[in-house]
C-alpha cells in the first residue's frame, strides 16, 4: 500500500508539472506587432493600410476625412469653423509619447498639400499647460507649403524635462477647404530609447465560453471555430485536469454574424458544481501555427457568478454622480475617489436652434446633481428617462415575484444614502430623478410644463478631463454650459418615470412621491399641447443628438405609467386608444433605429409601457392583461428563434445601420441584447418555461465571452474582459495618472457603423467586417467601446434577475471539494474519513454529500488517486 502511495505521489507531482508547464504554453501571448529600438512613435508609415495610433481630431464644426492609400495617410479639410476658429480645430496627431530630461532627440517628415497654405506642428503636452518640447526651428513657427510640393523636414532636440502624457500634432484648420494633405515617413528617435515592448493579446482560445461560468440547471453551450466540416471529439477537465465529460460537436456551419465557422459544444447534462473547468476540442486550425487542440478560458459551474457583478455594475451610476465628490469608502479602489464635478450646475437656455424645436426664451436653470449622461459630462432626458425606468423596473418587479427583493434593499450597494431605511436602488435612482424634475420648463415660461431635451457642454471636451478639470473649464469661460430647448419625447420620458417614481417612493416619501406624480401629471398636459416638437438628428455638438421624430410610443409609455399609478380615464381611455396598446414590437423603427431587430430602446418606448402594464396591477379587464403577457411570449419566442440561428447565441441578428447604407449591428449593439433579455424574463415569469430561462443565460453567454472576439463586455470579470471604455475620467490608456475603469462597466460593444477615426485609422472600413468582429478596445473609439447610464441599466437588471433566478428548478449544494465531514474546513479530519473508507473500515460517509466532495476528481468513485488530491490540498 505503501509503495502505491509512494508511486501515485510521484506520478501527482510529475503530472502537475506537467499541467504547469502547459499552462504556461496555452497562456503564452500572440505578438501582434514589434517595434524597432529606438523608435518612439508606433508607426512611422501607412504600408500596411493602418494609421494607428496617428489618427485626426476635429473640433466642431470643423471636419476633415482621411483615406489611407499607396502608403500615406491622406487628410481632407471638409469644413472649417465659419467664425475664424482656431488652427487646431483640426489636428492629425500620435499620443502615447514621452521625453526624458537630456535626451536628444531626431525627427523627420514628409508632407504635402494640395493648396497653398500653412499648418503648425509640435511635440508637447496633450493638455494643459501645453507646454512645447518641439516646435519648428523651436521658434513656434509655422511651415509654408505650396500646393502639390512634398517637404521633408528633420530637425534635433534635446529634452528640458522629463514628461510621459505628450503628442506629436499637425494643426491644419488654417488650410482652405478641399485641401488635401498626405503624411509620410515620419519617425521620431531617441537612440537611449531600448523600444516599446511589443503588442500583443492573450493567446487564442478557439473554444468560446461564459468567462464567469454557468449554472449547474442551465443549458451549457460553447462555440468552437474550427475548419472542420465534421464533428470533433471535445472533453471537459475539471481543475485537477482530470476529464469529467466528453461528446461530439454539432456542426453548425458559417456563422455569418461572426465570419467565422463553427461548431457547438453542448455539455448541458454536467452538473456539478465546481471552479475552473476547462474545455479541450480537436480541431482544424483556423490560424497560422494553430494547433490542432484547443481549448477555452477556464470558468466555474455555480449558482453566484452574477453576485458581486450585479453591484459593481449598479456602483457605475455612484460614479457618474455630477454635483458630489466621489469619496473613497463608496468606491472599489482608492484611485477611483475624485473631487465632485459641476457642484453648482447653471445651464443657460440654447436659443440658436432652427426649426420647430427653435426655443426664444434665454435664462438660466440650476441642474446640480444627477448623472453624466456617459463618458462626458451631459444630461440627457431620454437617456435618463430609460435608465431610470429599467432601474426603478428591477425593483417593482421584485415587488410582484417571488425574488428576495432584500437584494435590492438599503445596505447593499454602499452609497452615502445607505442606512436610511430606505432601498439602496430607489436611492440612487432618486438622485436622477431630482434633476429630471429641475429640467421641467417653469411657470411663466414658454412651454411651460416640458421638459429641456438635454444639458451639456457648448462643444466637446477631450479624454483625461475629470469632472472637476471641466468644472474649471466653465470657471475660465472656456466652456459653456447648455440646455437644448424642451421636446415631446423628453417631457413624456419624465412623464413616464414621474409617475413609476410616485408609485416607488409612496410608502417611503410621501412628499417626494406627490411630487413627483405632480409634475408628470403636468408634463403630459404640456405634451398633449406640444405634440409634435422634435430633437432633431443632427444635434450633436458638444453632446449626443438623441434625435426622435416619432412620440406615439411614448405617449402610450407615460399613458400606461400615469394609469397604473392613479387609475385616472384619460390615461386609460389614450393607451387603449393608442396603435402600440398591448404591443411589444420585434424591429424598432423610431428614434435612431430603421428596422432594427429588438423591442425597447430610448427612441422606442412602447414596450416598457406594455411591461408595465402586465406587471402592475391596475383596472384593465383581465383579458387585457393576458394579451399584454402573451405578446410578451411571443417578443419572447421572435428573440429565441433568432438565437437558435445564431453560433454564438445572440439574441440579436443585422438591421440597417442608420446613415450607412449597411446592414449590420447597430450602435450599442450590446444594450439590444440586454434588453432583450428582459422581455425574455418576463416571458420566463409568465409562464415559467425554462426555454426563456436558458435565453438570458445564452444571451449573457455571449456577454461574458462566448462570442468571436473572445472578449467579456463588462470591466473586471472574466480572463479577457474589456478595459479601456471611452470615457474622459477613466482615461489611463492615454493619460496613466487617471484611473483604469473600475469593474462594471459594460460598453456598447460591436458597431457596424464604426464611425470614429480611431477604427478607421486601423485600417478598418465600415462593411468589411463582420458585425461581431466590429469592435475595438480602445479608449478613443466611442462608436465600439462607448459606455452610457442607459447600457449599464439593463446589464445591471439581467444580472440582478440571474443572480436570484439563473439556476431555477434545482438547488445548488455548495459543496467544498474535500471538506468530507461537512464542518467547513479541509483538514486531517476529512483525510481520516477518506483513508478509512479506501480501506474498506466505513461503507458510507457520515455526511450526505461526503462522497461527492471526497470524489476530487469527479470520476465517480473515491479511490487512492483522490486520496493523493486530497493530501495536496491539506498540505
Amino acid at each position: 500500500m505503501i509503495r502505491r502511495l509512494t508511486y501515485l505521489v510521484v506520478f501527482f507531482t510529475f503530472f502537475l508539472f506537467v499541467l504547469v508547464i502547459t499552462e504556461a504554453i496555452v497562456s503564452a501571448e500572440v505578438i501582434l506587432k514589434e517595434y524597432e529600438p529606438g523608435q518612439l512613435l508606433k508607426e512611422t508609415n501607412f504600408n500596411e493600410g493602418s494609421g494607428l495610433p496617428w489618427h485626426i481630431v476635429e473640433t466642431a464644426p470643423a471636419e476633415a476625412s482621411f483615406e489611407l492609400t499607396d502608403g500615406r495617410y491622406y487628410v481632407t479639410i471638409e469644413k472649417v469653423n465659419p467664425s475664424g476658429g482656431e488652427r487646431w480645430d483640426l489636428q492629425f496627431r500620435h499620443r502615447e509619447l514621452f521625453v526624458e530630461s537630456g535626451h536628444t532627440y531626431t525627427l523627420s517628415f514628409t508632407i504635402s498639400a494640395s493648396n497653398d497654405c500653412q499648418i503648425y506642428t509640435k511635440i508637447g503636452d496633450q493638455n494643459e499647460p501645453y507646454f512645447e518640447d518641439w516646435n519648428m526651428n523651436q521658434n513656434w513657427e509655422f511651415i509654408h507649403l505650396t500646393a502639390g510640393q512634398p517637404v521633408t523636414i528633420t530637425q534635433t532636440f534635446t529634452a528640458n524635462r522629463t514628461a510621459e502624457v505628450l503628442e506629436w500634432a499637425f494643426h491644419l484648420a488654417d488650410a482652405p477647404v478641399g485641401t488635401v494633405f498626405w503624411f509620410d515617413d515620419l519617425s521620431l528617435t531617441d537612440p537611449q530609447f531600448a523600444g516599446h515592448s511589443p503588442e500583443t493579446r492573450p493567446n487564442y482560445r478557439d473554444i468560446r465560453v461564459n468567462q464567469l461560468g454557468y449554472f449547474p440547471n442551465r443549458e451549457k453551450l460553447a462555440t468552437l471555430h474550427t475548419e472542420a466540416t465534421s464533428p470533433v471529439e471535445w472533453r471537459l477537465e475539471d481543475s485537477f485536469g482530470y476529464i469529467v465529460d466528453s461528446g461530439m460537436t454539432e456542426v453548425f456551419g458559417f456563422d455569418n454574424d461572426s465570419g467565422e465557422h463553427v461548431h457547438i459544444i453542448d455539455f448541458s447534462d454536467f452538473n456539478q458544481v465546481g471552479r475552473d473547468y476547462k474545455l479541450y476540442a480537436d480541431s482544424e486550425p483556423v490560424y497560422d501555427g494553430g494547433d490542432s487542440l484547443v481549448e477555452s478560458y477556464p470558468f466555474d459551474i455555480a449558482d453566484d457568478m452574477y453576485n458581486d457583478m450585479l453591484y459593481d455594475s449598479l456602483k457605475y451610476f455612484y460614479h457618474s454622480r455630477s454635483g458630489i465628490p466621489i469619496e473613497e469608502e463608496y468606491v472599489q479602489r482608492p484611485d477611483l475617489a475624485r473631487e465632485a464635478g459641476h457642484p453648482v450646475d447653471i445651464m443657460e437656455t440654447s436659443t440658436t436652434e432652427q426649426g420647430d424645436w427653435a426655443y426664444n426664451e434665454s435664462f438660466t436653470v440650476d441642474v446640480t446633481g444627477g448623472w453624466y449622461d456617459a463618458g462626458d459630462h451631459g444630461k440627457y432626458v431620454v437617456n435618463g428617462g430609460i435608465t431610470l425606468w429599467t432601474l426603478q423596473n428591477m425593483y417593482e418587479r421584485m415587488l410582484y415575484t417571488d425574488d428576495d427583493i432584500s437584494a435590492l434593499g438599503d445596505n447593499t450597494m454602499n452609497i452615502p444614502e445607505s442606512g436610511n431605511g430606505i432601498p439602496d436602488i430607489l436611492d440612487e435612482a432618486r438622485y436622477h430623478m431630482e434633476v429630471m424634475l429641475k429640467m421641467q420648463v417653469p411657470e411663466g415660461y414658454d412651454r411651460a410644463g416640458m421638459v429641456f431635451h438635454k444639458g451639456h457642454d457648448h462643444k466637446w471636451t477631450g479624454l483625461a478631463t475629470s469632472p472637476a478639470m471641466a468644472t474649471q473649464l466653465v470657471a475660465d469661460g472656456e466652456i459653456n454650459r447648455i440646455l437644448k430647448p424642451p421636446t415631446t419625447a423628453a417631457t413624456l420620458n419624465f412623464a413616464a418615470t414621474g409617475a413609476q417614481a410616485y408609485r416607488l417612493w409612496l410608502d417611503y416619501d410621501q412628499g417626494f412621491a406627490n411630487g413627483c406624480l405632480a409634475a408628470a401629471e403636468r408634463a403630459w398636459v404640456a405634451a398633449v399641447a406640444n405634440p409634435a416638437i422634435y430633437a432633431p438628428y443632427d444635434e450633436s455638438v458638444g453632446g449626443g443628438p438623441y434625435g426622435d421624430d416619432y412620440v406615439l410610443d411614448d405617449f402610450y409609455w407615460a399613458a400606461s405609467e400615469l394609469y397604473v399609478a392613479t387609475g385616472k380615464a384619460v390615461y386609460r381611455d389614450y393607451l387603449q386608444s393608442s396603435p402600440h396598446y398591448l404591443e411589444v414590437p420585434n424591429y424598432l423603427e423610431a428614434g435612431e433605429e430603421t428596422h432594427t431587430v429588438g423591442q425597447f430602446n430610448w427612441g422606442n418606448t412602447a414596450a416598457l409601457g406594455t411591461l408595465t402594464l402586465a406587471l402592475v396591477p391596475n383596472d384593465l379587464a383581465s383579458a387585457d392583461i393576458e394579451t399584454a403577457r402573451d405578446n410578451i411570449a411571443t417578443a419572447a419566442d421572435f428573440t429565441l428563434n433568432i438565437q437558435a440561428n445564431q453560433g454564438y447565441g445572440i439574441t440579436i441578428e443585422p438591421s440597417p445601420v442608420m446613415d450607412t447604407g449597411l446592414v449590420g449591428y447597430p450602435w450599442g449593439s450590446n444594450s439590444f441584447v440586454t434588453n432583450s433579455s428582459i422581455v425574455l424574463a418576463y416571458a420566463f415569469d409568465y409562464t415559467n418555461e425554462e426555454k426563456y430561462l436558458n435565453g438570458v443565460t445564452e444571451a449573457m453567454d455571449y456577454m461574458m465571452g462566448r462570442n468571436p472576439n473572445e472578449r467579456v463586455y463588462i470591466t473586471g470579470y472574466g480572463d479577457y474582459p474589456i478595459q479601456y471604455p471611452h470615457h474622459r475620467f477613466f482615461s489611463h490608456q492615454v493619460d496613466p495618472s487617471f484611473p483604469i475603469a473600475p469593474p462594471g462597466i459594460t460598453n456598447g460593444g460591436p458597431n457596424s457603423g464604426l464611425q470614429d477615426p480611431w477604427v478607421k485609422g486601423s485600417g478598418w472600413q465600415p462593411g468589411e467586417r463582420a458585425p461581431q468582429k466590429s469592435f475595438m478596445d480602445h479608449i478613443e473609439s466611442w462608436s465600439t467601446n462607448e459606455c452610457t447610464i442607459n447600457w449599464n441599466a439593463p446589464m445591471a437588471w439581467v444580472t440582478s434577475f440571474l443572480a436570484q433566478k439563473g439556476n431555477n428548478n434545482g438547488d445548488v449544494v455548495d459543496i467544498i471539494p474535500g471538506d468530507v465531514n461537512d464542518d467547513g474546513s479541509v483538514n486531517s479530519l476529512d483525510y481520516i474519513l477518506v483513508c478509512r473508507y479506501i480501506l474498506g473500515i466505513l461503507a458510507e460517509f457520515p455526511t450526505t454529500d461526503g462522497f461527492d466532495a471526497a470524489d476530487l476528481n469527479n470520476d465517480g468513485s473515491v479511490n487512492t488517486i483522490d486520496y493523493v488530491l486530497l493530501r495536496e490540498l491539506i498540505q
